[in-house]
């Protein structure tokens, strides 16, 4: 009877053990239930993040759109292009023969007239040539007067009968090398006075020295730079314009040109457009004339283009 109270009371034991057991087991998934909810959302949230940053990134990488260059000449976005004056008339001028620079007459700024003596140059041996070739001429001169008169003679000796025909036609024959002798003395003449006049350099316009390249007692040979002389009206406005508006500017037109240091401005009319496009700069040369500014212009002057049709 001991025996089997015993054994119910372990039977008991152990089923109430179990049905602890149970109970923690269910109690434990019933804890770990909400986690693995949580980590879910966890992951939503994060795939969303990432779905959000890779359009983001999609529309980083999305090129924009090429925008195209105005090139009209009303649109305010219109360049300022760089310009130059320069003069119409711009040369180096040197001497027309060689020899040693004895005086310099004019300096950089002077203003100069149309054949006004800039230079000279030793003159002694082209004076004693002319003098030279003078004294030819005249001495070719008086065999011409006196073949003439041995003409004279013959002529009445043939008449006469004195001499014959053949005689006659030789006196004639010298008289024609005489004045030949005379010419050829005659052209001599010319040649060393034109050297004598090279030995002067003269202004071939008015204007003003604005370089000068040599020193008294140099050497110079033919055609050697002396000065540089600038005609000092009808001054040119020089640009190189980009090809883009190649097809606009036409001879003609009017454009706004600004000092960019005094910040006056004036206009200027285009009268030369060159229908040639620099392969390297992809621009094209313009010339036109000032027709009005209120600020000094000399060559050399950098004024500014407003590239917009007035």
């Amino acid at each position: 009877m001991k025996k089997i109270k015993v054994f119910n009371l372990f039977t008991i034991y152990f089923l109430i053990l179990i049905s602890f057991m149970s109970c923690s087991k269910n109690n434990t998934n019933k804890a770990t239930l909400p986690v693995i909810e949580t980590n879910k959302k966890e992951e939503s949230i994060a795939l969303a993040e990432n779905t959000n940053k890779n359009q983001d990134s999609s529309k980083k990488i999305t090129p924009k759109e090429n925008k195209i260059i105005d090139t009209n000449l009303q649109s305010e976005n219109t360049p300022r292009i760089s310009a130059t004056i320069k003069a119409e008339n711009q040369s180096k001028i040197g001497f027309l023969t060689s020899g040693s620079i004895t005086k310099l007459y004019v300096h950089p700024g002077d203003e100069v007239k149309q054949g006004q003596i800039l230079a000279s140059l030793e003159d002694n041996q082209a004076k004693i040539d002319v003098k030279m070739a003078k004294i030819e001429v005249e001495k070719k001169n008086l065999d011409v007067i006196q073949q003439e008169k041995n003409v004279q003679r013959i002529e009445q000796q043939y008449k006469n009968g004195i001499v014959n025909l053949s005689t006659l036609e030789k006196e004639k024959n010298l008289l024609q090398l005489n004045k030949l002798e005379l010419n050829a003395a005659q052209v001599q003449l010319e040649g060393k006075e034109y050297t004598l006049k090279s030995t002067q350099l003269t202004a071939p316009y008015a204007g003003i020295i604005t370089q000068s390249l040599q020193f008294v007692g140099d050497y110079v040979s033919t055609g050697s730079a002396i000065f540089q002389i600038s005609q000092m009206n009808n001054f040119k406005l020089y640009s190189q314009i980009p090809i883009t508006y190649f097809n606009q500017l036409k001879v003609g037109m009017k454009l706004e040109v600004k000092n960019p240091i005094t910040g006056n401005k004036g206009e200027a009319t285009i009268n030369r457009v060159v229908q040639v496009i620099d392969p390297i700069t992809r621009t094209f040369d313009i010339y036109a004339d000032v027709t009005s500014f209120s600020d000094k212009l000399a060559p050399g002057v950098f004024l500014e283009i407003l590239l917009k049709s007035i």
